[in-house]
């Protein structure tokens, strides 16, 4: 069985909505008509680089891409921000403020003297409900609205994918992103998508021209299905013939990697058992060493044997014994 990944689905999004071709997909769809009638997309294309400062890197993908304006020489920043948390975030104004407030400051210290608009994507799958909401009601439904001029207002853009039907998700067009938005929504549900592969691999069945898209979408579904090699087995049978090496070779694949990751990890845990025990071992022999020290002075200083008496006795090097007896003298006398 594959080992499931830390962030499941963080790699999966990064992977599809980096693609141009998705991104693009995705804009021409979901951005707002009067917006898109702003926006030279045919321009669009994805900057190098990320805003996410460390606190926020667990809450957001940070896939950004960059579109002229049709009018003047001002670009607007498109961020794409992956939710993909157990739960929905109650408040995801106050995250989206923080990484436009860090993309501006990168800005200012890249010497610009005009800020870019930020528009942020907010793509969420998860199995809970989420109601998009404004930012003024966290502070209460009775807000006066004197207040309100004084608080932060901007919205972002919000695809429910769960929320959608396949045949919405269906209409969005032939291209690919309709493939990644059928497997978002059904990731959660492995019984689904073996059931109806047909329906997730739709417009896939020529697998020559998007070979390393499908070997992505099998890689995203075998990683977070944890499902028995018997059942991916039937499920490999099942599609067509063109996927069919190309969904086996990857599970293989996946499979190696898990068994990779498994030996890494025994390796790993033998490493930290080695080093425990060396620790223990020095611990214990510090332990022999402070004890034996003890016993030479007590023998020297109450019993006064000679320091050769007392190698014979604990088996030391005389040595080591007349340095002992010597540093104990001197610290006697510092502390008098």
């Amino acid at each position: 069985m594959p080992t499931k990944p830390s962030k499941p689905h963080d790699e999966f999004f990064k992977a599809t909505f980096g693609r141009l071709d998705i991104a693009l997909d995705y804009l021409q769809n979901m951005l707002p008509a009067t917006l898109q009638q702003d926006l030279d997309l045919s321009k669009l294309e994805r900057v190098n680089g990320s805003f996410v400062s460390p606190a926020l890197q667990e809450y957001f993908s940070d896939v950004v891409y960059q579109s002229p304006l049709k009018i003047g020489k001002q670009s607007a920043v498109l961020s794409f921000i992956f939710e993909h948390k157990s739960k929905p975030e109650p408040r995801p104004h106050l995250q989206l403020l923080r990484y436009m407030l860090d993309a501006w400051t990168e800005q200012l210290h890249q010497n610009n003297k005009k800020l870019n608009p930020i528009i942020p994507i907010l793509v969420y799958h998860g199995k809970q409900g989420w109601k998009k909401r404004n930012f003024d009601s966290y502070f209460g439904k009775k807000l006066p609205e004197s207040i309100l001029p004084f608080l932060p207002g901007f919205d972002y853009i919000f695809t429910h994918v769960t929320d959608m039907s396949d045949e919405q998700i269906l209409e969005l067009g032939t291209g690919l992103l309709i493939n990644t938005f059928l497997m978002l929504k059904h990731i959660h549900d492995p019984d689904f998508i073996m059931q109806n592969a047909e329906l997730i691999f739709i417009n896939l069945t020529e697998p020559h021209s998007q070979q390393d898209f499908i070997v992505l979408v099998l890689a995203y579904f075998y990683k977070n299905s944890q499902l028995a090699k018997e059942k991916i087995h039937r499920f490999i049978q099942k599609l067509p013939k063109t996927l069919n090496k190309t969904a086996m070779s990857t599970y293989d694949m996946i499979l190696a990697e898990g068994i990779e990751i498994g030996i890494e990890r025994e390796r790993q845990r033998l490493e930290e058992e080695l080093l425990q025990m060396e620790k223990e071992l020095l611990l214990r022999a510090e332990e022999e060493r402070l004890r034996t020290d003890k016993t030479i002075l007590y023998l020297y200083q109450i019993d006064q044997k000679t320091p050769a008496e007392i190698a014979l006795i604990v088996s030391k090097d005389l040595a080591y014994i007349e340095t002992l007896i010597s540093n104990s003298a001197e610290e006697n006398i510092a502390d008098n």
